[in-house]
Parts: structure tokens; sequence; C-alpha cells
């Protein structure tokens, strides 16, 4: 009997494996389609919990202190030949500086969220200069026109000769076409001006806004929260296709920097954007333009192993109506060739135009006039680069230049015979790119549902195999305790003999012993 209890408890245990194994790979099997099914669940889920803006989401703590490295080049352009600006044989003569470079930090402040789904804040930025990086020092001596004469006589045009006149002769005793200054002085520190110092006491400057005591190009911006204004955006939290969308600035929604719909407050605050991305045209607002800036599609781009769209500016940024007839209203009263675009009602009346550097994408109109500008499309192209599933941005590079128009006035001395020309003064490039660490943060974001439906998969097809495996050897199991139960039963009820071993090594055959 031992053996017998041996192979049945055996059995026993063989039969309950398999039906461990059995239960084990359905669960498994369960869990893998599960798997599949919800992990794009639980990803928008993720996308909808943190890049919505709110105090607790991801987000947020990226957007209140950006910790993507940024920086700003700035490039000058050097006048060559100015004591030839009458000379109507020569042109003027440039030769570009730089860049300067400064390392730039982003802090929110002020930062209050609405029941409507909107947050206001403010913004301070802040500069440091970086010389390892730098083609010069900020002590470099940089040539170029005289911007607050310049200014003044540019507001002063359409006055009438007895309110030029005096402004002329206060002009021609105080000021100079064209000034030198250290680098350090046209950018954060300022330098002072006559005009400028005795704006509040002469009568002929009365009607000239002149907000500052000095000039500089970024004069009073560095750690200022003023400068860039107050902004209203939508938070996302009832719609993520709306994250990042600016609603205000400056408490309106349309400014009075230009006419029509031009003037209208629309696009990205400029560093969160909604996710699903395509291949079209993004819009974002540009507080240093005083407008909206619409970018079109241009082709896939890789930044550390991250894909993205990358959106660039096109001709339609600096047009005044020549290609697109709705951007009439940038002209500002001045339709120019296709190439600039009048900021001077953004700029405090200075006539300012900007362009992309070196006059990219302008009509040569402006480049016959002067000497030294090399445009060139991988270097001073504007674009924005999309991780198209979630919106968050890789790769920013911000370019312009800012250009002064020299024409001349028939009642300002100083400028009676000097040509028309549109003079380049400073072109700057603002980056802003994703770091390696960052990059390989997003792309196991973005793995997430492709690597659920893997393991997914593989769970599914090993549970499937481990229930396919267990059932077989069940089936087997109970096909070999069958067998054997019948053996037994034939054995020992077909009433054959059995055959037993003689001691002599023959076989003899056992009848079958019968009660009396």
């Amino acid at each position: 009997m031992a053996p017998k209890m041996k192979n049945k408890q055996w059995l026993m245990r063989t039969s309950l494996g398999h039906y461990c194994l059995l239960g084990l790979g359905f669960v498994v099997a369960v869990l893998g389609v599960f798997s599949i099914q919800w992990t794009p669940d639980l990803f928008d889920y993720i996308l909808r919990t943190e890049l919505h803006l709110s105090e607790s989401s991801q987000s947020y703590q990226v957007w209140k202190d950006t910790p993507v490295p940024m920086y700003i080049q700035f490039y000058f352009f050097n006048w060559t030949n100015p004591e030839q600006l009458e000379d109507k044989s020569t042109k003027p003569t440039f030769n570009q500086m730089g860049p300067y470079r400064f390392n730039e930090f982003h802090e929110k402040v002020n930062v209050t969220f609405h029941e409507n789904n909107t947050v206001s804040f403010k913004q301070v930025r802040r500069w440091v200069f970086d010389p390892d990086h730098s083609n010069g020092t900020l002590e470099d001596q940089v040539t170029t026109l005289n911007l607050p004469p310049l200014t003044a006589a540019f507001v002063a045009r359409d006055w009438s000769v007895f309110m030029q006149t005096p402004l002329s002769v206060v002009i021609s005793q105080m000021e100079t076409r064209h000034v030198t200054k250290k680098v350090r002085e046209y950018l954060f520190e300022g330098y002072e001006d006559p005009l400028i110092s005795l704006a509040d006491t002469l009568p002929a400057l009365a009607q000239i806004d002149i907000p500052f005591d000095r000039f500089g190009w970024f004069y009073k911006r560095n750690n200022s929260d003023e400068y860039d204004g107050f902004f209203n955006m939508d938070t996302g939290a009832d719609d993520l296709n709306k994250v990042g969308r600016l609603r205000n600035w400056n408490y309106v929604n349309r400014t009075n920097y230009f006419p029509s719909t031009c003037g209208m407050v629309n696009g990205s605050a400029g560093e969160l954007w909604p996710p699903g991305q395509t291949k079209t045209n993004i819009s974002m607002f540009s507080p240093d333009l005083c407008r909206s800036l619409t970018f079109g599609y241009t082709e896939d781009v890789d930044v550390h192993g991250v894909s993205g769209y990358r959106y660039s500016g096109g001709r339609n940024i600096v047009d005044n109506g020549t290609v697109d007839a709705d951007n009439w209203c940038f002209c500002n009263g001045d339709c120019l060739p296709i190439g600039v675009v009048n900021a001077s009602s953004c700029r405090y009346g200075a006539p300012a135009f900007v362009s992309y550097p070196h006059y990219l994408m302008a009509d040569p109109f402006y480049t016959s006039l002067i000497n030294g500008m090399s445009p060139e499309k991988e270097k001073h192209q504007f674009y924005v680069v999309l991780e198209p599933t979630t919106g968050i941005p890789l790769d920013v590079a911000a370019r312009f230049q800012i250009n002064i128009l020299l024409q001349p006035s028939q009642y300002i001395s100083m400028y009676k015979r000097v040509p028309r020309v549109f003079f380049p003064i400073i072109w700057f490039e603002q980056r802003a790119t994703m770091t390696p660490e960052m990059a390989s943060s997003l792309l196991a974001l973005l793995a997430l549902p492709s690597n659920g439906a893997i393991v997914g998969m593989v769970m599914a097809v090993v549970g499937v195999a481990a229930v396919v495996v267990a059932i077989s050897c069940l089936i087997r199991l109970k096909v070999a305790k069958a067998s054997e139960k019948s053996i037994q039963l034939n054995t020992s009820e077909s009433g054959y003999p059995l055959m037993k071993k003689t001691g002599n090594g023959q076989d003899r055959k056992v009848a079958k012993e019968e009660t009396a």
C-alpha cells in the first residue's frame, strides 16, 4: 500500500501546482490586458494633472522659477565712417561686434490665481555677464547714431516751423549726430545725455515724453518687475488646450500701439503651450515688441533625443501688407517694403524699426543703402521647437534686430542734409534649450504609453501561455490517472492468471484460488 499512497500524494501535489499555475496565468493575462487598456488613460491623467498650472503641479514649479538655462547675446553694429555721412558717393559701413553674452534668469512674482481659471503675475528678469562666452568685454567702444536728438527730431517732424526751430537750436548746440560709448553704457548702465537731462526745463522739449534720466537699451530693466508688464493668462485647469494662453497684458486684451486686429493680445505668453501640437501654426505675444507673433511649422527636429516640431518666423512677421493684406495695420502710418516693422509707438516714440538680424528675408532695398550685412538663415532666423505630445518647449531662439531710421529734416539743421537710411544698431539672440537631463526625464514620460503597452502585451502572452500549459498538463494528468485506474480495474476483475517466477527460474501459472 505504501507505494500506492506515495504515488497518489505525488499526483495530488502535481495537480495542485498545475491549478496554481492556471490561476496565476489567468491573473497575469488579465493584468496585462488592463495594462494595455489603462496606460494611455494613466498618461492622459499625468498630462492633465501636471501640465495645467496650479500651485501643486510640476508645471508651476518649472514656470515660476525657470530651471532651463537661458542666455541672451548682443551684437552691435559699429559705424566705421560717420564722417562721410553726407557724402553721396559712399554708404554707411558697419562691422559687427560681439557677441556679448549674459546669462538670463526669470522669476514670476505677485502670482495670483483667480476663480475664472486664470493666473495674474509679473516677471523679473535678471542678466549676469558671461565673459567666458563673449567675444569682447563690456569696455569695448562702439560708434553709432546718437539716438536722443534723433528721437526728438522724429517726434517733432510734424510740428510747425515755429516749434521745430527752437528745438533745432537746442539740438545743434548740445548734441552730435553720432556717439562712441562703451558696451556697458549702451546696455544696462545707460549714459547721460544733455537733452534728457534738460527735458523738463526747456520749453522746446516739453512735448516730448522722455521717461528715463539716462539712455540705454536695457537701462533699468535688470532685476525689475515693471518693464515686462502685468500678465493674465489661462491656467488650463478647465481646458488643457488653453494653458498658457494670454488673456490680458497690462490689464487690456488689445493695445494702443497698433490699430485694428494688429493690436490684439493673442497667443501664448511664451513659456507654456498646450499639448497635442500639430504641424500648422503657433502664436505668442512679445512684450518687447508690444504685439503678437505667428510662427509656421517648418520641420521635425531632434533635441537631445527628443523629437520636436520647429516653428519658424517667416516673412509674415516683418510684413506691412505686402505679403498678407491683413498686416496693413502694422504700418503705423509708414508702410515700408517687407522686412522691417515700425515699432516707434512701442519704443517711446523713437524711430525704431524691427527686422530679423542682418535684414534676413527683407527687401533688398534696405541692404542696398549700407555696407556690412550678411544674412544667414541658420544664424538669424527666429524659431521655437515644441515637443508635440506635451507642448513642452525644447529649444527657443528669439532673434531680432533694432534699426533706427535716419532721414532728412527740413527744419532741424543737424539732419537737413543726411540720407534716408535704416541704420542697424543692435541685434540680439535669446536662447533657451532643454538640458540632456531634462530631456531624459521627458523621454521617460513619453515612453510610458508604449512601454505600458509592451509590458501589458508581454504579461498577456506569458499569462495565456501559462494558462495553456497548465490546462495541457492537467489534461495529461487526468488522462494518466484514468489510464492507471483502468489498468488496475481490468487486472483485478478479468480472471486472467498472473505470472509468477518459480524458484528454478521458470514461470508457472498461479491459478486464482477459489473459496469453497
